[in-house]
Formats: C-alpha cells, structure tokens, sequence
C-alpha cells in the first residue's frame, strides 16, 4: 500500500495555517496497516470501486474546488484532505474563558473574551479511499480543528462513522462534509454561541486515535480565530460593491480606502481630501472624513495618498505644529531658528544669538524685561517729539515701526483672538460660525468680540494708571468709544478720537458721540486740545487753568 504524500499539499498553510496534511498522511498509513489488507475481491468489484472512487473525486473537485487537495492524483490509493467550513450566514458569538483553572463558585470565573466572527477557521478533513472502498469499507480519516478541544473533535469522528453505518456500500464522503458543514455546530451544542474553554483534566474523555492536531492555549485558538476572521472579512470587501459616503457613487472595494477606525472611502475622494488640508494647512485636521469620527489616518496610508512632494510638505507642517504647541520653544529673531526657553531667555544654537523670549530683544543684563504694549511704543514716539533730530537711519527704523505698530492696531481693532491659539481672526462676511485655520477651534465671532471688549473695559483703569516707562511721559489713559466700549488712547492732547472697530467719531472729555467738529468744540463746547492730569503730575507743573477746562500750553 502506496502511502499518502506526493506532489504535496500547500493549500491547507494558506488556511489559516491549518495544514494537517502531514500528521494525516502517517496516522493514515497506520491506521491502514493496523486494519491489515483488505477482503480479496473479485476483480470485476475492485474495478467497480476504482471507477466509483474516479468519479466521486471528479465531482468532489468540482464541487470544492480549491477547497480539496489531492495528494498525488497517479497514487493508490487515494488520498485526499477537503477544507470544511462551516456556515455561519449571520454570523457567531465567541466566549472563552481564561486558561487558569478556578472553582466554580469564584466571581472571577467569567468569560475572558467575548467576540463575534462571521468566518471560522476550517477544520481538516483528511481521507484515504482503499480498494475496498465503497463496497465494504469506509474510508479511513482524520480530522483536525485547532479551536476545539480533542473530546468535541472525537465526536465528530464517531458521528461520521454513524453517518457510514446508516448507507452502507455508498459513497460517503461528500455526505460527511455536508453534515460537518451544516449539522457540527448544533450537534457539538454551539447553537447560542461557540464557548471555548481550557483543558481539564476533570472532563477529558475518551480520544479518537483519527483526532490530529496539537492542543494550544485559550489565547492561541482566540487569536487564531481573530486574525482568520478579519483576513476572510477583508477579501469579502475586496470583491463586494460600496458607496462611498463622500460622493456617493459604487466601487468594488479594491478601490476603496478601509482606515484604522473601520471607515471606508474611495480612493479619489481620499486623495482630494488629504491634498486640500496639506496645501491649506490643517494638518490637525486630516483625519476620518465621517463626521461623528475623529479617527486618525495612518502617515504610510497619507504616504501612499499624498505622493512625494505632499507628504514632506505635510511631515513639515506636522513638525511646526508639534513645536507651536510646545511652551518652552521659542523662535530666534535673527534666524528663525527653534530654541528652548529657560526663563523667558533662549539663545539660538545656530547663531548663538542670546535674546529675551517676551520682548525678542537681547537679553537684559541686570533688569527684567518691561514690555510695551503696541499702542504704548506709538505713543513714546509720537512724544519724544525727537525724530528731527535724530540721524537718517534711525528715522526709517522709527518710521518702520510706527507703520508696523499702526497696522497691528488696525487689524486688532477689527479681529478677536482665537481662543485656543490667541492668533487674530477677522470676519469678511457670512455668520459668526468661524473656524480657527491654525489650530482648528470652532468658536462664534460675535461672543469672542464681546467678551474681548469686556476685558478690555475691565484693564481700562489699570492701564491708565501704569507708571511711564524709561522715565518718558505716555498717555496710557484709555477712552472707550461709546457705542462698542472699544478702547482707545489720544494722539497727543487731541480729544477727537475715531473708533477703529465701529468708526464712531467721539470727545475723549465727554464721551459723546461727535456728528459734526465745528459744532461740538469751541468756546460753548469742549476743548478739543487738552493735556491729562496724569501728564501734568509728572511734568511738576500746575495750572489753574486746567482746572476750569481751559487749554494749557
């Protein structure tokens, strides 16, 4: 007698590496030599079961297709290994309970895993048909399922012997597969679900010498059963028809991208969606497309998306962030270059540059650093009154300035903070929904204005009241518009003042709206030039004519 082996079976590794095909092939051999040579037969009735055997494997290979293995098809006799699947239409609850074994009465006695596959793992159904085989013999098997215990795997052999013993002299092999297919689960008790418990020495029972397969952990057969189900999940996606929830139209899903949160999307519409927030600039934004999911995108799927040149540019962008939200990284001024701050001082690695991180100057040697407010720096140059007088380059650096400070006030007057990242925002047109472009912070315009405004009223005294800086004489006083209680300071002793946010005209005296100059100062009005209290205290000088609203001079 020929044994089983030939050509090979490689198949069954590719089965969730369930190949038994070896271990069958010798326990096969010896069950054959165990049961001694077969009844002499006539000739006529061993070509008879030679021709049933021909075509029953012609139809079990037409039926199973790449699901059977045939050894070697020129051997005798011949042997076979069939992988089962059983079915499972909507799929099945998994419980496993932990491998240590604990009383009964314990509260920590309970289910370890609990999942649910729509596929599982094959079992190995291994066969050698002998000469005498359909006519007197069945033929000899084994059978493999690495998820159950060696007791259930025991009963399904004897339960295909039964199925032999009822239709005796039949060909009986395509009768076993269908009833492991669609009866084992129900005969073994899983109808609820399938339990997968760790041995026990108290309920091992007799074992089938036909049972292949070593026993493996609790662990083992879960992860197994895991990693079979998601590979038979995915190629069931690859081949069925979706619709993406960007455009709606139907793909095969190999033309689909899955992300880790289990969202799915065409590859089009993921590539236009990762392209639009790197050349925008979100970044921090690039994730899950579906709206109740805030799932992350992979950088090797973004890698495959973006190309090249878009995928640098977005590793960059996701770098800046990265050290924007750091609090002890500082920028240096003269190279840009990122620095770490050790109280409020940095110095630049690449031009050694050591400078203050609150006022970006060099560093103060001997005091702390005092900073000026923008509106406090226009305002020390506008009273020094010394720009005549100094030399041609520091006139353009002062000029350069006063025109950066005068834009800053304008943009400020006419935006609100982000209130995650401070950057100013303005509002062109549409509602007050607004989106943060830096950092991504949904906020409503016309609440962040309010209550920046309000904060504004509240330092307005304390900003009035600041001790000048570097002994110089600053109108720090502050004169709220009366319409949108925006603050602002006077340009020298002018009390006309112009509103940058709501562009009202009104007196910095009386706080009244002013329609017309010529009618609301003069002699009967206020005065339009005068010079605050706090500026006369620090002159040292007095006057009894500013006392009764008359212009010093």
């Amino acid at each position: 007698m020929e044994s089983p082996g030939g050509h090979g079976g490689s198949h069954g590794e590719e089965e969730g590496d369930l190949s038994l095909s070896p271990e069958a092939a010798r326990m096969l051999r010896e069950m054959a030599l165990r049961e001694g040579e077969d009844p002499d037969l006539p000739e006529e009735l061993l070509r008879s079961n030679d021709q049933l055997q021909q075509d029953e494997m012609l139809a079990l290979e037409a039926i199973y297709g790449d699901k059977i293995h045939i050894f070697d098809e020129k051997a005798r006799p011949r042997s076979f290994q069939i992988q089962v699947h059983c079915e499972i239409p909507d799929g099945i609850s998994v419980s496993a309970e932990p491998s240590q074994c604990v009383d009964d009465d314990d509260p920590n006695n309970q289910l370890l895993n609990n999942f649910s596959v729509e596929h599982l793992a094959p079992l190995a159904l291994t066969c050698l048909m002998p000469p005498s085989y359909p006519s007197h013999r069945p033929p000899y098997l084994t059978l493999g399922v690495q998820w159950l215990d060696n007791v259930k795997v025991s009963s399904l052999c004897h339960m295909l012997d039964s199925i032999w013993a009822q239709q005796p002299g039949q060909e009986v092999v395509y009768e076993w597969v269908q009833w492991l297919q669609s009866s084992m689960l129900s005969h073994l008790g899983f109808d609820d679900g399938i339990v997968i418990r760790p041995p026990d020495d108290s309920m091992v029972g007799p074992v089938d010498v036909r049972v292949v397969g070593e026993i493996l952990p609790v662990e083992d057969v879960v992860q197994r059963l895991i990693s079979y189900n998601e590979e038979k999940c995915h190629e069931s996606f690859l081949t069925g028809l979706h619709a993406c929830m960007i455009c709606f139209c139907e793909y095969t899903g190999v033309g689909f991208v899955k992300l880790p949160c289990q969202h799915y999307f065409c590859q089009r519409c993921m590539e236009t969606y990762s392209r639009m927030h790197v050349n925008e600039g979100t970044v921090l934004q690039l994730v899950c497309p579906d709206d109740k999911c805030e799932g992350f995108v992979p950088p090797n799927l973004l890698q495959r998306l973006l190309g090249h040149a878009d995928f640098e540019r977005w590793e960059k962008l996701m770098l800046q962030k990265a050290l924007d939200s750091m609090d002890d990284l500082a920028y240096c001024p003269r190279c840009g270059t990122a620095c770490l701050e050790d109280e409020d001082k940095a110095q630049c690695s690449n031009c050694l540059f050591y400078f203050c991180t609150r006022c970006r100057d060099p560093c103060h040697i001997g005091r702390g650093c005092i900073i000026l407010t923008p509106e406090e720096k226009l305002l020390t140059l506008e009273e020094r009154k010394k720009v005549r007088r100094l030399s041609k380059g520091e006139v353009s650096m002062i000029t350069t300035l006063a025109n950066e400070i005068f834009s800053i006030r304008e943009v400020l007057s006419s935006s609100v903070p982000c209130p995650r990242c401070g950057i100013a925002i303005s509002r062109v047109s549409g509602c007050d929904h607004m989106c943060c472009k830096k950092c991504g912070k949904h906020f409503n315009y016309a609440l962040a204005r309010r209550d920046n405004v309000s904060a504004m009223d509240f330092i307005e005294e304390d900003e009035a009241q600041k001790e000048p800086v570097m002994g110089l004489s600053l109108s720090a006083r502050q004169y709220p518009c009366p319409r949108c209680r925006k603050p602002h300071s006077k340009i020298g002793n002018n009390n006309h003042l112009v509103c940058g946010a709501c562009q009202t005209h009104y007196c910095a005296l009386c706080r009244k709206v002013v329609r017309k100059s010529s009618e609301h100062y003069g002699p009967r009005g206020c005065r339009q030039h005068t010079v605050d209290p706090s500026e006369v205290a620090q002159a040292g000088t007095t006057n009894k004519d500013d006392e009764s609203g008359s212009e010093l001079v």
